[in-house]
């Protein structure tokens, strides 16, 4: 896999992440060599002398697609309601593959015995839902077991619950996630298991509202990493111009040698004090990767958005 990518030839992948141990569980990265019949996980297949490689085939796409459509299951009719549609990397493997045929959700009609109700229950009972800390929102039901965020974790917050066929990916006891913030998990994140916190419809009211004036206050690197995940949602447009459109009123850049605290300050008070503005009136966004701070947030700041909630808003106001 590292050699494709390296070459620029794509294979698909949920479970594969650059920089993170290769775990093998997703199995979309099946390719064909001419060592063995079996086809084989290019993320766990070192490359050797003479080895003979086919990424795509009709045997690979028939396999693919029956491993997509098992890991789509539980996600099927989802996705209008879900905070990363057309943001979700599972969804776009569905749509590439063209998963349209569920051959293993069980129609409403089609659920007519009392075993095949307790599965359905069964299922739902491991499903755990955390929207209690300030920073992360959590949703099992969405989690395609990829351990992504068991391998990047720096505090190692996340393991597998209980064994077997009841396994879950999920945090120590079961306890509501505390650790620093550092944002990691939702960042590499293939579904909505893991999405930043925030309420978005008050933004958008706030962001809407004619009587507010919205601020941002963005951190100096987070053009480029807005411009990226832009790209990734399908949406092309220039930094300002976005921020523009978002309807914030002004932007301050926070130049790497000053404190955020102190420029997100001087907003509410210098700025409103020499422009001869309510305070409330003005809604101060800060903009930046450090989504810690959201845990932070004072009188002098209403929200912390990061380049992933500014794609997402982009796609909500189209």
């Amino acid at each position: 896999m590292d050699v494709c990518r390296r070459e620029k030839i794509r294979i698909p992948t949920l479970c594969s992440f650059e920089g993170l141990e290769k775990e093998a569980v997703c199995r979309l990265c099946l390719v064909e060599t001419n060592l063995t019949d079996k086809l084989v996980a290019s993320c766990m297949l070192r490359v050797c002398e003479k080895l003979e490689v086919t990424t795509e085939s009709e045997k690979i796409e028939k396999a693919r697609r029956i491993n997509l459509e098992l890991l789509w299951a539980d996600h099927a009719g989802k996705c209008a309601t879900c905070k990363k549609n057309r943001m979700c990397e599972l969804q776009k493997l569905a749509e590439e593959y063209k998963i349209e045929n569920f051959h293993f959700v069980p129609r409403k009609n089609e659920i007519n015995s009392g075993e095949e109700l307790s599965l359905v229950k069964d299922n739902w009972s491991r499903v755990v839902v955390e929207n209690e800390n300030p920073c992360v929102s959590r949703n099992s039901e969405f989690c395609v077991e990829c351990r992504r965020c068991i391998n990047i974790c720096p505090e190692k917050k996340f393991g597998f619950n209980h064994r077997a066929g009841d396994a879950v990916v999920g945090t120590p006891y079961g306890e509501v996630l505390e650790c620093g913030f550092c944002g990691e998990c939702v960042r590499v994140c293939p579904t909505a298991a893991l999405t930043d916190q925030n309420n978005f419809t008050k933004i958008i009211e706030d962001l809407d509202n004619l009587k507010k004036m919205a601020v941002a206050v963005v951190d100096v690197d987070m053009e480029k990493r807005v411009l990226e995940q832009l790209e990734k949602a399908g949406l092309k447009e220039s930094f300002h111009n976005l921020l523009n459109r978002l309807s914030f009123e002004k932007i301050v850049i926070v130049p790497k040698k000053d404190s955020e605290d102190e420029v997100i300050k001087s907003v509410k008070t210098d700025y409103a004090r020499k422009d001869k503005i309510n305070p409330e009136d003005i809604v101060v966004f800060f903009i930046s990767d450090k989504i810690r701070k959201k845990a932070e947030k004072n009188k002098y700041l209403d929200y912390v958005l990061n380049e992933r909630e500014v794609a997402r808003l982009a796609r909500d106001k189209k």
